[in-house]
């Protein structure tokens, strides 16, 4: 195997390292909307009557970057194009193109 292969055989596996890191998410984010936790008052009404269940939640938005498998915008030049498909599907097309004029140029001498 050449050096070349190997090479995008340890980025590719890089890439997935650092999507799994980020929260393995399938699309890129920069803003992560998550479930948090709330306290209820005890002299809530709407406690009291049952309302809420044990475990109450709320929506909250947060500044996190996320490394999706898949870019997470339509707009071709976005922030969110940035993902792992769209790294090492062109990095994979460029290791092969060179593997592959390597390999004729070797053959037509």
């Amino acid at each position: 195997m050449n050096r070349e292969i190997l090479t995008a055989i340890v980025v590719t596996a890089g890439l997935l390292v650092l999507w799994q890191s980020t929260g393995g998410d399938y699309y890129t984010k920069y803003e992560v909307i998550e479930e948090v936790p709330i306290e209820l008052e005890p002299d809530d009404p709407l406690a009291a009557a049952g309302f809420y269940d044990d475990n109450a939640t709320q929506h909250t938005r947060r500044d996190a970057f996320r490394f999706g498998l898949l870019p997470g915008a339509p707009a071709l030049l976005d922030k969110h194009v940035v993902s792992v498909v769209t790294i090492v599907v062109p990095y994979w097309a460029a290791v092969a193109a060179l593997t592959l004029w390597r390999t004729r140029k070797r053959h037509s001498k």
